[in-house]
């Protein structure tokens, strides 16, 4: 998949109200008030004449066609883009014509961004040239804030501390282990600061940055197989200081469209649409 600069924005002010729809047997949903709601999805060609070339489909499958607002025909909007998406919902109605189930959602958008897509790196490839590649790829400290599954992604919201005022871009991967063999697939989180990790007494000059990530996960499920178990490790920043400590989560990543159920817990909790209760300034880019 094509790699991504993703250029983090200033997010808008607080949108608050109550969410409220009819029965989910109904045909028609409402939304009063003026709900502010984040989600994750890729970006899908519509006929929606001027006012929006692209719709969003979200990763639980449905589709938030724009009404009002911010139009999506930016020069570097393409089919398939990943983005992170902040809207209200003004209506919605169930899609007849797309994926079974699903629902098409009308919405007033107010801010878009494109999201760092990457693929995982093979720990096998790494180990060809391990001297070299070992340093590039990173061993600094990343903090993660949430991780889920998502359609065929693992979505990672981090922060990570750098130098204040500064425009160096930092390295963020995933890496498989597939040299040792386990019915889990072990991954982990890595972080090249390209030195700007803090050291002893150098953590008043530097600023968190927050920043998020999707790695496609469809190259770890084995061939003939619909979901595999997988154990997610990274290495943080502890209490703000500059100690460190290992974290992991874990969970049952299933290929997008599989009809296999997922237990509710780490991983599994399904993230794709949160209603927007802050928002922050955040500065830095990563790559």
């Amino acid at each position: 998949m094509k790699k991504r600069t993703w250029k983090i924005v200033l997010m808008l002010s607080l949108f608050i109200a109550v969410f409220a729809a009819c029965d989910d047997d109904d045909e028609y949903y409402y939304v009063g008030g003026g709900s502010s709601w984040i989600s994750y999805g890729n970006l899908e060609k519509i006929d929606n004449g001027t006012r929006s070339k692209y719709a969003i489909r979200r990763d639980d499958g449905s589709r938030l066609i724009v009404t009002e607002g911010y139009g999506i025909n930016f020069s570097d909007a393409e089919e398939g883009l990943r983005v992170f998406a902040n809207y209200s919902i003004l209506g919605s109605e169930r899609d007849e014509t797309g994926l079974e189930g699903r629902m098409n959602y009308y919405i007033r958008l107010y801010r878009i961004t494109d999201v760092l897509t990457k693929d995982p790196v093979k720990l096998s490839f790494i180990k060809e040239n391990e001297e070299v590649r070992q340093d590039s790829i990173g061993n600094d400290p990343i903090n993660v804030s949430e991780a889920w599954f998502g359609g065929k992604y693992l979505n990672v919201e981090f922060r990570i501390p750098v130098k204040s005022g500064s425009s160096t871009k930092h390295f963020i991967n995933l890496v498989e282990d597939d040299v040792v063999a386990n019915d889990t697939v072990y991954v982990t989180l890595r972080h090249n600061a390209y030195g700007e990790a803090p050291k002893d007494g150098d953590r008043a000059n530097h600023v968190w940055s927050r920043g998020m990530v999707s790695f496609d996960l469809t190259s770890i499920v084995p061939e003939g197989k619909q979901s595999v178990p997988v154990k997610l490790l990274w290495t943080e920043y502890k209490n703000g200081s500059i100690e460190t400590v290992t974290r992991e989560d874990s969970g049952t990543y299933t290929l997008s469209g599989s009809n296999e159920e997922e237990a509710d817990s780490g991983l599994n909790q399904s993230n794709n649409e949160r209603k927007l209760v802050s928002s922050e300034d955040v500065v830095g880019e990563v790559n």
